[in-house]
């Protein structure tokens, strides 16, 4: 076993779409299933890091660099990156710019000089290393932004030299996650990284290889087994479909590699003019120029991410019905499907005040108004721009740019971003009766196939609450990601249960939900897709009594305390839930606005705004109004009518009492 093997986990891509052979978004395939083999069938090890203080202690996932982010470390490969910092004259400023040479020399150097986050073994990283950060479900920068935040969409060095012109050297373009090569003396961009669960991962070592003489090779450090031998030359789909059909040593999980797996056995010595460890892939009967592999990694809608072992570049730039070669690999534990996950998202609250609206700072447990909205770091709001076919666009992309969509990087829901042309059919001004947002717009858009996609739809009211930030704004929703926005009202698909005249939606003014006529004129919002297809649907709701005084709703994640509490200030609401221990947990809290309407069911079912076979005990008088933790104008409470289904901020939070649920997380968002 390689030295520190077990202790290594080769990351994911982060891809999780796949596409059919029209290029068209579709449904994970299962085994068995047209399609099957893709990169985002398969769950290896997902993207994970830590967030990292001065001295290298662990600390809170959402702090940035102003709240003491120096350093992540990867949880995959126990690599430590360094933060870049936002401030020009620091010693890592996030636009300073190195030669090779200086990145190596001068660099790492002075971050050890000056033992940056307490340590002085910094070093600028192997290409494996630097390749294994990137998310190439991501663009511009291909990497996650709040782990990675100042990252450039643009060329940072490794330490490898480019054997074939030792002139060059190697590094990775982070604007897509290309790995090319530059000019030494070109001053480009640097991140160090010291640490790792084996010292084995990055430096060429053909000696880690162990030929099993039945046909097979593996890679101990990686758990991977690569097929010895070489494939005819074949497109992609009949690639994947190969793999799934090939039987070999005895084994028939084979599969196609993605694009950081395939690059595990790239030879960057160029051992005797190859990028092959040749004693190890003999490449048989194979001779340059054209010695592009396939991984099962698409690029878009229509291309797929490739290595070239004629000169060791890799990109996108396939196309998918191109004959290439490719070499199967199967995971030494069996790979499991992937289920892409659904994270529920923050409200945007950041701030923090006492019963008469004074700004406080955020508190701790056991202080006074510990609690409130913001002080649970769960999933932040996180958006990405996309153009056509959800190609990744850079984060400041206007419509004039290509801006087209925008996806919800905790749900999966993709956001069409609207016009800013009068005349078009989706122009940002635009308004429809309800019919007319189903018949006429939802329509065209999917007649058009705007973005490249036929699945078009209204949003169930949750969904579109799932985009309104509580942090204050009007319209309340993030101005950067939804410029075209109104602080107006907009369409949701749901129907008002109880007088199916009125629809419901959101008001984006402030972020409430409430009901109007289908025959006015309002705005509507389409949307697509989706990580958890049930998240707000009335129809399929998964909420399960657990017999122990608590209730698990399996869409969102989270356990609800099942019992009525009593009716309390905020202030005393907020400590009841905090000391509270039920059903063997204390990790109980105060819903914010978003969670706690996921308890309204919008379709009034059995002559109810909520669930009353599960919350038999909900007390729809004299108000029917429960509190939650988010704040409004730092003197009023959020919080949803039981008795009237629909929400607002109007409590009392200094006098008022009134009643609450506790909630819980079931599993750890981030």
């Amino acid at each position: 076993m390689t030295k520190g093997a077990s202790d290594f986990r080769l990351p994911d891509t982060g891809v999780l779409r796949c596409f059919d052979d029209a290029s068209r978004e579709i449904e994970i395939p299962r085994p068995g299933e047209p399609f099957y083999g893709q990169n985002g069938c398969f769950q290896a090890n997902p993207l994970s890091f830590s967030k990292l203080g001065a001295q290298g202690e662990e600390i809170a996932a959402g702090a940035s660099w102003e709240d003491g982010l120096r350093m992540v470390k990867d949880n995959n490969t126990g690599l430590v990156w360094e933060v870049k910092s936002p401030r020009a004259g620091d010693v890592n400023y996030a636009d300073d710019r190195y030669t090779w040479q200086e990145a190596r020399d001068v660099y790492a150097a002075k971050l050890n000089r000056q033992k940056y986050g307490g340590f002085d073994d910094w070093r600028v990283p192997f290409k494996d290393e630097l390749r294994s950060i990137v998310d190439y479900g991501r663009s511009g920068p291909a990497v996650d932004p709040v782990y990675f935040p100042y990252c450039r969409s643009d060329f940072y060095w490794t330490n490898a030299e480019y054997k074939m012109h030792p002139t060059l050297a190697w590094g990775i373009v982070f604007g897509l996650g290309s790995a090319i090569v530059h000019g030494k003396k070109m001053a480009r961009h640097v991140r160090a990284v010291r640490g790792g669960a084996s010292g084995a991962f990055g430096p060429a070592d053909a000696s880690r290889f162990k030929d099993n003489g039945d046909g097979t090779v593996t890679d101990p450090l990686t758990g991977l087994m690569w097929q010895k031998g070489e494939n005819e030359r074949m497109g992609w789909y009949a690639a994947m479909k190969k793999c799934q059909t090939m039987t070999l040593a005895g084994h028939t999980d084979w599969r196609l590699p993605n694009i950081k797996e395939l690059n595990t056995i790239l030879n960057l010595d160029y051992a005797d003019g190859w990028w092959y460890y040749k004693n190890v892939f003999p490449a048989a009967g194979l001779k340059p120029p054209l010695l592009h592999y396939f991984s099962s990694t698409p690029h878009e809608n229509y291309y797929v991410w490739v290595t070239n072992f004629c000169f060791g570049y890799d990109g996108y730039y396939a196309g998918k019905n191109a004959p290439l070669l490719f070499r199967a690999v199967r995971s030494a534990a069996p790979a499991r499907l992937k289920s892409p996950e659904f994270r529920f998202p923050e409200t945007g609250q950041r701030s923090f005040f006492d019963d008469d609206g004074n700004s406080i700072p955020a508190g701790s447990k056991g202080s006074r108004f510990y609690g409130q909205d913001g002080s649970f770091v769960t999933a932040p709001m996180s958006f990405c721009k996309l153009g056509e076919g959800e190609r990744p666009l850079p984060g400041e992309a206007r419509w004039e740019d290509g801006l087209r969509m925008v996806r919800d990087e905790n749900t999966g829901l993709v956001w069409e971003a609207k016009s800013t042309v009068p005349g078009d059919f989706n122009y940002k001004d635009d308004r429809y009766s309800r019919v007319d947002a189903d018949e006429k717009f939802i329509a065209e858009m999917n007649r058009k196939g705007y973005g490249g996609f036929y699945d078009w739809r209204l949003p169930n009211r949750e969904e579109l609450r799932s985009i309104v930030d509580y942090g204050g704004a009007s319209p309340a929703v993030n101005g950067g990601f939804f410029p075209d926005c109104a602080a107006e009202f907009y369409w949701a698909k749901d129907t008002n249960g109880f007088d199916p005249k009125l629809n419901w939606g959101i008001y984006f003014g402030y972020g409430c939900a409430i009901s109007y006529p289908k025959v006015n004129s309002y705005r509507a919002r389409a949307v697509r897709g989706g990580y958890c297809r049930a998240f707000g649907d009335t129809s399929r709701f998964a909420l399960k009594d657990n017999g122990d005084g608590t209730v698990t709703d399996f869409n969102t994640g989270f356990m609800w305390k099942k019992d009525e509490s009593p009716e309390l200030t905020v202030e005393e609401a907020l400590k009841y839930c905090e000391t509270l221990s039920l059903a063997g947990h204390a990790d109980w809290r105060l819903p914010n606005m978003k969670e706690i309407a996921t308890l309204i069911n919008p379709a009034y079912k059995d002559g109810a705004w909520f669930h009353k076979d599960l919350f038999p005990g909900v007390k729809t008088s004299p108000l029917g109004f429960y509190q939650s933790s988010s704040v409004y104008g730092g003197t009023f409470g959020w919080g949803v009518n039981f008795q009237f289904g629909y929400d607002g901020y109007y409590a009392d939070r200094k006098a008022g009492r009134y009643p609450f649920r506790p909630v819980r997380s079931v599993k750890k968002q981030i």
